[in-house]
């Protein structure tokens, strides 16, 4: 096979690189099913904390999809504990997107500095609206009935299970949903996928472009081909839209904590 790619990539070299387009709707790797070769998986820090929070969110479905079945979900007090653990990780998510774009910003360079600038106070305001430190409300629910049950939780039942509250979850979530669009619409992410042969890697550097190199003990010898692709930005943008009209159809039954995002959406 290695000879073989050599070989072609010696003659493409003399044709010029092929490109070509591929316009099929972005996959992004779910661990929890069968994996599929076109799938989609974060090619940089950024893009990997990006997933941790698309998992935390797939993981909210799950609850959100039963609360969804009933006429008052916030009566489903069971249910709506069972938010609090994905919801700590999906504002945890946020918030260490948060703190790697702050921290090493030299490792981002298309961030202006007003971008810079913005992200920072975008943290600080997150910080405010969707706290986790271990007194918050979140947080006990998670720590005391959600991800196991704790001594107290069963004699003084009161106290902890006043704080699960639905409306107030959902406004979690959707101060949370609000900032990854945010960071989504950033040009920063890097994607790869595998390429069906172990000595080509499929990388995206470049939103949108996909570029085929061939490697040899882990260094690259030539770029094989270069593909157009609809961004994988594309693919968690599409789970965030399909989670919005979940959302809104539990927060209907709630109060008016609607969520909007037409006009929010990746660039």
């Amino acid at each position: 096979m290695s000879e073989e790619v050599n070989q072609e990539s010696a003659e493409e070299g003399n044709k010029g690189i092929p490109v070509y387009g591929d316009w099929k709707e972005p996959r992004i790797n779910n661990p929890s099913i069968v994996h599929d070769s076109n799938d989609w998986r974060g090619g940089n820090t950024i893009s990997v904390k990006l997933l941790i929070c698309l998992e935390a969110l797939r993981d909210l479905t799950l609850t959100m999809e039963n609360l969804s079945k009933f006429d008052k979900p916030s009566d489903e007090k069971r249910l709506v504990k069972q938010l609090a653990s994905p919801l700590y990780n999906l504002a945890s998510g946020v918030r260490d997107m948060f703190n790697e774009l702050e921290s090493n910003v030299k490792s981002y360079k298309v961030i202006t500095s007003e971008q810079h600038k913005e992200i920072v106070c975008r943290k600080k305001q997150f910080l405010l609206d969707v706290p986790t430190d271990k007194k918050s409300d979140l947080r006990v629910v998670r720590d005391k009935i959600d991800s196991h049950v704790d001594k107290d939780a069963v004699t003084q039942p009161e106290y902890f299970w006043g704080k699960v509250n639905l409306h107030f979850f959902l406004k979690l979530v959707r101060h949370c949903l609000e900032q990854i669009v945010y960071l989504l619409s950033l040009d920063i992410y890097a994607w790869t996928r595998e390429s069906g042969h172990l000595d080509i890697w499929s990388i995206m550097n470049v939103d949108g472009t996909l570029v085929d190199l061939y490697m040899q003990n882990y260094q690259p010898k030539a770029i094989q081909n270069i593909t157009f692709v609809k961004s994988p930005k594309y693919g968690v943008e599409n789970e965030i839209i399909n989670f919005v009209c979940l959302y809104n159809k539990v927060a209907s039954k709630c109060e008016d904590i609607l969520m909007r995002l037409e006009n929010k959406k990746a660039d």
